[in-house]
């Protein structure tokens, strides 16, 4: 199954899962949302220019959850219908069919004055109308927390576990009989400390991935073990208040990539580790326009002598623009090193870029068209991707409990490799059901 999620943080070699559940971004339109009741008024009220349109309350349809003490209790259940006319994103000999995703959701979200606790459950489970080897059960559950220490001074964490599959677009996919398995442990800590017009905010996340074992077509073992790993990241952030809402800030991260086998099935050792350091600025201009743009260098260093010191420029940026009270543009911008499988290859680097615009047609109809484009150049192999997509989407908050979306997707990726080449249709219809 394709993920038209783009938020995301799932690392680029696990491709993301649902398509009815994802954000907008470079890979997809979908936005799960938790709105509700809409109130048939003859005229919009003052929008607040520096909220979203997505950010913004709807207190006639959002959610009412249910009251638990301290806390509130948010359960929804989604059921979409999506049709993907190239399952197996094979450049010729398409195959299409239909899926019926069904998504319970239960978080519970603290109503403190200080301080902050959540917990988060959730899975998907998606079922082929034809193909149905390509079914799967996705689900997760996590927490998250805020102590606020002093007024300027916050203390985070978070914990979260995933089971998923890998998208069939995924360039490290071993085009087994049924989408690749694997579980992922994710955990974060972090402190952020104001004083005067510095802030330093110091952040580690420690990551581990374990894969499951596929079965080829002539029904041999496809070991995967060799992608299990712990990818660890730490970084320290000081930033500056030159004049009330533009930050300048320098950000030093170390990371490290230990592979529980020495050796991968190409008989290579993927295990590396690097640094990287960036100059920023953020900046707010009474919230119509909030931008975040950085620039920097990063180093590899990888443990097999067969690769060389992976070495060149890194950036990244996001800019939220409010044109209207009712329409919202955001893009953004990033260069990373990834991880990947590929043979020979010990790395690549992803250049993103996407727009989405998001547009209140409706107090209680929500239009969404967004465009996006990847170049994957992968190091020590002459393998490069180009990967477009763009799609159209439109949610109608129906009420307190229920909503309905209707989303169109389009994919293409060019390789240098030509066996991986595609291009892909999806159409999604969801309803969403909450409390």
């Amino acid at each position: 199954m394709l993920s038209v999620d783009s938020s995301t943080a799932t690392p680029s070699d696990v491709a993301p899962v649902q398509i009815a559940d994802a954000a907008s971004d470079a890979s997809g339109p979908v936005v799960s949302s938790d709105y509700q009741q809409p109130t048939f008024s003859t005229a919009y009220e003052e929008v607040p220019r520096d909220q979203t349109v997505r950010e913004r309350p709807r207190p006639e349809v959002d959610a009412l959850g249910v009251h638990l003490g301290g806390f509130y209790a948010y359960p929804s259940v989604r059921t979409s219908e999506i049709y993907d006319d190239n399952i197996f994103v094979t450049p010729s000999d398409k195959r299409g069919d239909f899926i019926t995703e069904i998504a319970p959701e239960l978080s519970l979200e603290s109503n403190w004055n200080n301080h902050a606790l959540n917990f988060d459950a959730g899975a998907a489970a998606g079922y082929y109308a034809s193909h149905t080897g390509e079914d799967y059960v996705d689900y997760h559950f996590g927490a998250d927390g805020r102590l606020d220490l002093t007024r300027d001074d916050q203390l985070s964490a978070a914990f979260t576990y995933r089971h998923a599959h890998e998208d069939r677009s995924s360039p490290d996919d071993v085009q087994g009989k049924t989408p690749t398995e694997y579980d992922l442990y994710h955990g974060e800590i972090g402190d952020q400390n104001r004083f005067g017009r510095f802030t330093l905010k110091l952040d580690s996340q420690l990551n581990r991935y374990k894969y499951f074992d596929d079965e080829a077509e002539n029904g041999t073992t496809i070991d995967n073990n060799d992608r299990d790993r712990i990818s660890s990241l730490h970084s320290v952030t000081l930033s500056y208040e030159i004049v009330p809402d533009y930050d300048a800030y320098v950000r030093a991260s170390y990371n490290r990539q230990d592979y529980d086998s020495q050796q991968d099935n190409q008989g290579f050792d993927r295990s590396s580790q690097g640094f990287e350091t960036v100059v920023g600025l953020a900046i707010d201009l009474g919230g119509v326009t909030r931008a975040d743009i950085f620039a920097g260098y990063l180093t590899q260093f990888y443990q097999d002598s067969e690769f060389d010191t992976v070495s060149g420029p890194s950036f990244g940026g996001s800019l939220i623009w409010n044109p209207t009270g009712l329409t919202t543009v955001t893009a953004t911008v990033s260069r990373t090193l990834q991880e990947t499988t590929q043979a020979g290859a010990a790395g690549y680097f992803s250049t993103d870029a996407l727009i989405n615009i998001d547009h209140e047609l409706l107090r209680n109809l929500l239009l969404n068209a967004f465009g996006g484009f990847i170049n994957n150049n992968y190091e020590g192999i002459s393998r490069n991707d180009d990967i477009w997509t763009g799609g159209v989407g439109a949610e109608y908050l129906m009420n307190h409990y229920a909503s309905i979306d209707l989303k169109y997707r389009y994919d293409t990726r060019d390789s240098s490799e030509s066996d991986e080449n595609y291009e892909r249709n999806l159409i999604l219809l969801s309803l969403d059901l909450k409390l």
